[in-house]
């Protein structure tokens, strides 16, 4: 084969995530093993091509999601993607849309992350470094509970104090599965924003700390017996659970299955349910039931968290021109 009928391409693999994880509002986080897979083929014409989930609906020109994260990157490099090699951008969804599974959060990262790898094989002096890169993903997302696990992986606490954005990783105790029961509709995340008060009463508020400080302990220790009766959240849940039709009827068979816990997952509407590897199979079912016994079909998967950076993977492909 001729070095002319090979081709420069550049992958990543970039995980779902869960925000909030019940009362950890717009700080905790956490990456799941489920994926969107993002290819840029170099030396192609523009375009984007789009597989999977929402393939349909996605933009396909330079108003996709993944091409605006990468030129904010390039002009904050001070790069304009003119200068770098040409490319076509495939994109290959398993997250679900509007499904509060992080997947406007994996389009940014992804961008970010092919962007910066094109800056350090063609531009190196310009690559930015990860701190930089969290920094541009939650200014393009809004907050940072959903880009930081998708970009670092595992549990994320994210918070500001006088240095910035910081992040530390909260662990997952490896006993511990996730059912993550999407129904088949979408919540836009806009709505599920304004329906949030813009205050909440100091009783509320210090319930909340106390909830949030319960599930750290419960997965620092580990002592998820802590995590039992179920987790409160003040803040975003009583609000966005009405949204969901069903919610309450699904929660309770989960709980009623074996689960810890069931948390709404980001703005919703999949909900997920915090258990022991035993019984996740049950209460994925028994989720799924409770949601068809409402007349709505659903989805229900038993997934583990994803640790480990979200990195761009280099390789050599043929043209399909050779003979």
């Amino acid at each position: 084969m001729n070095p002319g009928d090979m081709r420069r391409a550049v992958t990543v693999r970039v995980p779902a995530t869960t925000a909030n994880l019940g009362p950890g509002f717009d700080c905790l986080g956490m990456a799941l093993q489920l994926y969107n897979t993002f290819t840029l083929r170099l030396g192609e014409p523009f375009a984007v091509r789009v597989s999977g989930e929402a393939a349909e609906v996605l933009p396909k020109t330079e108003d996709n999601a993944v091409i605006r994260a990468m030129d904010r990157l390039f002009a904050e490099a001070g790069v304009p993607r003119g200068a770098l090699p040409s490319f076509a951008l495939e994109v290959d969804n398993e997250i679900p849309v509007s499904s509060g599974l992080g997947s406007s959060a994996s389009a940014i990262v992804a961008g970010l992350v092919l962007a910066n790898a094109l800056l350090e094989e063609y531009a190196p002096d310009r690559k930015l470094g990860r701190d930089r890169l969290l920094r541009l993903a939650t200014e393009l997302e809004g907050h940072p509970d959903n880009v930081a696990p998708a970009l670092l992986g595992g549990g994320v606490l994210a918070f500001h104090d006088r240095a910035g954005l910081r992040t530390a990783e909260v662990p997952i105790p490896p006993n511990l599965r996730f059912v993550a029961a999407t129904p088949e509709f979408a919540l836009p995340t806009e709505l599920a924003r304004r329906v949030l008060p813009k205050a909440y009463p100091r009783d509320e508020a210090v319930e909340n700390v106390a909830q949030c400080a319960r599930l750290l302990l419960a997965l620092l220790k580990p002592d998820l017996d802590l995590l039992r009766g179920g987790m409160l959240d003040y803040f975003h849940e009583p609000y966005r659970k009405p949204l969901v039709p069903g919610a309450d009827e699904v929660e309770r068979a989960a709980m009623a299955a074996g689960a810890y816990a069931v948390t709404l997952s980001g703005a919703g509407p999949t909900l997920l349910a915090w258990c022991k590897p035993d019984v996740a199979l049950r209460v994925a079912d028994e989720m799924t039931l409770a949601w068809r016994n409402a007349g709505t079909p659903c989805r229900a998967l038993v997934l583990r968290p994803v640790h480990g950076e979200t990195r761009a993977h280099w390789k050599w492909e043929s043209t399909g021109d050779e003979v």
